[in-house]
């Protein structure tokens, strides 16, 4: 009797690490997001000169994955962001024209300056460096800007790279993809041939109909 309660014991204890292994196994499978709030910071200057300019900020990217929270794992989930960022990248990119003179303005016929900024890639890329995790994120932004009628395109990357003491140790996801975000907007906003470009007057010949 006590040999069958025994082994029920060892049944029942066999049946609960099993499910126990189970439960963290699909949280170690489960993905995360992460949710983009960059900032742009540069000095301030007068440039702009008051100048209205629309702003148009999109996300350009295919999906909203941005790769796998632990590629060195079979079993790993996505990492994606949680939303568009583009309201974000929004207002700090307005920010930026308004620390450089510029006055973002709503989209009208009087405005002729317009910036359209694009979020064409946004990933994360870490890789093993020895016993140390270097958690890599990248960003590009596209973008065009258009000073009545005439226009300039521009590209920014950034890179920001975390080592992390520990194999397995995940970074602040949310963190690191606005850091590196933000480090594409602040070139952006401290690129003196855009802001040339887009300070300038420019006259065009319109059609009187």
């Amino acid at each position: 009797m006590n040999t069958v309660s025994s082994r029920c014991r060892r049944l029942r204890a066999s049946a609960l690490f099993a499910a126990l292994a189970l439960v963290v196994l699909i949280a170690g499978c489960a993905g995360q997001q992460a949710t983009v709030t960059p900032s742009v910071v540069v000095e301030p200057e007068a440039l702009g000169r008051g100048v209205e300019v629309s702003t148009v900020v999109k996300d350009a990217r295919p999906s909203a994955e941005v790769g796998l929270c632990n590629p060195a794992s079979s079993m790993s989930g996505k990492l994606s962001t949680a939303c568009d960022p583009s309201p974000a990248m929004h207002t700090a990119v307005e920010k930026g024209l308004r620390d450089k003179g510029f006055t973002p303005s709503p989209a009208r016929e009087s405005v002729v300056r317009t910036l359209t900024v694009e979020l064409a890639e946004l990933a994360y890329k870490p890789r093993q460096e020895g016993t140390q995790l270097a958690a890599r994120a990248v960003a590009v932004v596209n973008v065009t800007a258009d000073n009545n009628g005439q226009k300039l395109t521009r590209r920014y990357e950034a890179e920001t790279v975390w080592k992390l003491p520990a194999e397995g140790v995940e970074p602040e996801f949310d963190k690191l993809l606005s850091m590196t975000v933000s480090k594409a907007l602040s070139r952006m906003a401290s690129d003196y041939e855009l802001i040339h470009f887009m300070e300038k007057t420019i006259l065009r010949t319109r059609e009187i109909k």
